[in-house]
């Protein structure tokens, strides 16, 4: 039972892989009639041994260039703008590589002139074959933002504003699917989990006292979180993304180590609010898109996803919350949590040696 378990969890957690983001920047100028679409590609999908030229295992910029027109080719396959029906061709555009923190984007700009946004329409399908998870974030200065997913794949353009209560709402629902689609967000809040249950489990009101524990890790992780959120977004301090994924890695790991130990009562505020600010800087990419020319739409943005990290996280504390309390009654609970706990480690270890490209050293030595 226990090696069923371990197996199950290790092939679904080891085969997740972090959410990812493209971004699309809009500039329109409503007197001129010319639109500027500016996206930011990113191309770790396409650095595979087709493109890695001298079989390295490292692809440059210079091999990327030289796969340019293959790489733009299948990308004019799942990007069409379309205006009043009639397609926009996006041959001609602009194209650069740029590194990005640890990442490595294909940029690519385009000019269209005598253009109004009422008739403006995307349709895009890029690597939605490759990753469910993937997402487009939309900008249009500080008209529209929006997110394009494998449900919605169409965004129609409009004139008008939207209204901070319509961003509001865009960002909730970001903030809650980004929680929800980050498997190591989501184990994090389980490792969480484990403490409080398993002290209270044999208490008479045990899931009233585990509920108040958690309320309290949860608002030390939110605070956390929200301070280091607010700081990147607002651009002051953005650390290498390398660091900040093996950091929440790492931060896993050391949660589920000190589970497996049984060592609860370690699993302090203190560690919480420490890796609470870690994980803020993961949830930061998606705040790329709401720019800071407008202090005022960019809190509404980082309030609304700030709003939806917890509902997805309280969703998350309540669904699993009874299914662990019942697992506590089993004869065989201890066995059944360490499995869940030592499988929980071991991905996250091996998240942190990817992450960090030990892997890829490891595979040199």
């Amino acid at each position: 039972m226990r090696l069923f378990i371990l197996f199950f969890l290790l092939y679904t957690l080891s085969s997740a892989h972090q959410l990812r983001e493209n971004y699309l920047r809009v500039d329109y100028n409503t007197t001129t009639k010319l639109l500027n679409v500016d996206f930011e590609i990113e191309t770790r999908l396409f650095e595979d041994k087709t493109v890695d030229d001298n079989g390295n295992e490292i692809v440059s910029f210079k091999e990327l260039r030289n796969h340019q027109d293959a790489i733009f080719h299948y990308i004019k396959k799942h990007i069409h703008f379309f205006y009043h029906n009639t397609q926009l061709p996006l041959d001609g555009a602009k194209i650069t590589f740029h590194r990005y923190q640890d990442q490595t984007y294909m940029e690519i700009e385009k000019h269209f002139t005598d253009i109004t946004l009422d008739g403006l329409k995307l349709r895009y399908s890029l690597f939605f074959d490759k990753e469910k998870t993937h997402k487009l974030l939309i900008h249009l200065q500080n008209k529209q933002d929006a997110v394009v997913d494998t449900n919605h794949r169409e965004y129609m353009f409009v004139s008008t504003t939207m209204t901070q209560w319509e961003r509001f709402v865009v960002f909730v629902k970001e903030g809650v699917f980004h929680i929800l689609d980050g498997i190591d967000h989501l184990l994090f809040v389980l490792m969480l989990l484990i403490p409080s249950v398993v002290k209270y489990a044999t208490h008479t009101y045990g899931i009233k006292k585990s509920l108040i524990s958690l309320v309290k890790i949860v608002t030390t992780f939110s605070i956390a979180h929200s301070m280091t959120l607010f700081i990147a977004g607002m651009g002051w301090y953005v650390p290498n993304t390398m660091v900040v994924e093996s950091g929440i890695a790492f931060s896993i790991f050391v949660v589920a180590l000190l589970n497996f130990l049984d060592k609860y009562g370690h699993v302090s505020y203190a560690i919480v609010f420490f890796f609470g600010l870690v994980h803020g800087f993961g949830f930061a990419n998606v705040l790329e898109i709401a720019g800071v020319s407008n202090i005022t739409s960019f809190l509404v943005a980082l309030f609304g996803f700030n709003i939806g990290v917890e509902i997805g996280q309280i969703s998350v504390i309540l669904l699993v919350l009874p299914p662990l309390f019942l697992v506590m009654k089993l004869h065989y609970h201890r066995a059944i949590i360490q499995t869940i706990v030592l499988a929980t480690m071991v991905v996250s270890f091996v998240w942190f040696l990817q992450r960090t490209g030990l892997v890829d050293l490891l595979k040199i030595g």
